[in-house]
């Protein structure tokens, strides 16, 4: 940060590497040094306990379509009140005519934006109604076990490619990259071509799973997910595949 700085853009949960951030630490010390924090959250919900009056961010995104398991298109922005003045809809539409004095201008105007379809907001509370229902324990137990299996795939990459954890367990949720061997062919330079061992696992294994260049080519990482329907031997296929064709 420089006296100049004035927003801060954190990941709550690293896309690539799969880290959880201590980001009610991060926005504490941004906002006592007078910088407002947007935080992407759009693999937090679902994923890790997400209390936001907590956190307490100015501006927090999260999608609703990936741990939540709502359809595509399901997410939402909290604006801390004392911001919402200052943020208005991409599209305005009937709100900024209103003249209801019932609800605040930013929740008129974001109320209604024109015409969309609003089917995946409203499945929203069922696919946390049902997701929960799944474990006895609910929510906190859905976390507990993805949580726990993610590290166990942690384990048996590892294990399988002969390296060190990459990074610490608490800095894990239900995301885990390890890093695999350098890329040994020429990177083609298109944003819709996948990795050529990531079409392979799919090929020759159907496995899916993102081969992901990172920090930058020819290094890379291999990026694995626990949800409820993931298994330990799903993992352990995956290792043998990798020892085999990377």
């Amino acid at each position: 940060m420089t006296p100049r700085t004035r927003l801060a853009l954190i990941d709550h949960v690293t896309s690539q590497t799969g880290l959880v951030m201590p980001i009610e630490t991060l926005v504490k010390e941004l906002h006592a040094r007078g910088v407002d924090t947007l935080v992407d959250g759009a693999h937090a919900p679902g994923m890790v306990p997400l209390d936001l009056r907590r956190i307490g961010a100015a501006y927090y995104t999260g999608n609703c379509h990936k741990w939540l398991c709502a359809p595509k298109g399901a997410a939402f922005l909290c604006v801390r009140r004392d911001r919402q003045r200052e943020v208005r809809p991409l599209v305005i539409s009937h709100g900024a005519n209103s003249e209801r004095t019932d609800r605040s201008r930013y929740l008129i105007e974001f109320g209604w934006t024109g015409t969309g379809d609003p089917t995946a907001a409203l499945c929203v509370p069922e696919a946390l109604r049902l997701i929960g229902s799944l474990a006895p324990g609910g929510w906190p137990e859905v976390m507990r076990r993805n949580h726990e299996l993610a590290l166990a795939a942690q384990r048996i990459l590892c294990g399988a490619l002969a390296i060190d954890p990459p990074a610490p367990e608490q800095m894990i949720g239900t995301l885990v990259s390890v890093p695999i061997r350098d890329a040994q062919v020429a990177r083609v330079r298109d944003t819709f071509h996948l990795d050529p061992l990531q079409e392979r696992l799919l090929a020759e294994h159907s496995i899916e799973v993102p081969v992901i260049s990172w920090p930058r080519w020819p290094r890379r990482l291999v990026r694995v997910s626990a949800q409820l329907y993931n298994s330990i031997p799903q993992y352990e296929k995956l290792a043998s595949a990798l020892r085999t064709l990377q």
